[in-house]
């Protein structure tokens, strides 16, 4: 029999911060996500480091929508590393032409 089980501990840490300190510790915290693409650019880019439950991807189609990048204008796209689309980061093709539109 385990005694910690590792799926488990996230929320029983996150339990006894809350019971033990405040709920204040524990409490995510949403991000201004056009704020922080205003101050991203090309030299200083935006990267998501992802835990269970959050995905910005909803934010990003609402700022993309808001600056004229839509799936639907094949304009904006949606890469993800881990779920094989590595071929779509292969194509020399495809970052030069999103280089050279901005998209």
């Amino acid at each position: 029999m385990r005694a910690l089980r590792p799926e488990c501990m996230a929320y029983a840490i996150r339990d006894f911060v809350e019971e033990k300190l405040d709920s204040t510790y524990v409490i995510g915290r949403s991000l201004d996500f056009a704020l922080s693409f205003e101050e991203s650019g090309p030299a200083t880019p935006m990267f998501f480091i992802l835990s269970p439950g959050v995905d910005p991807l909803k934010d990003m189609e609402k700022h993309g929508k808001r600056l004229g990048y839509t799936f639907d204008n094949k304009n904006f796209h949606n890469v993800s590393w881990v779920r094989g689309r590595r071929w779509w980061l292969s194509r020399p093709s495809t970052w030069q032409l999103g280089a050279a539109t901005g998209s």
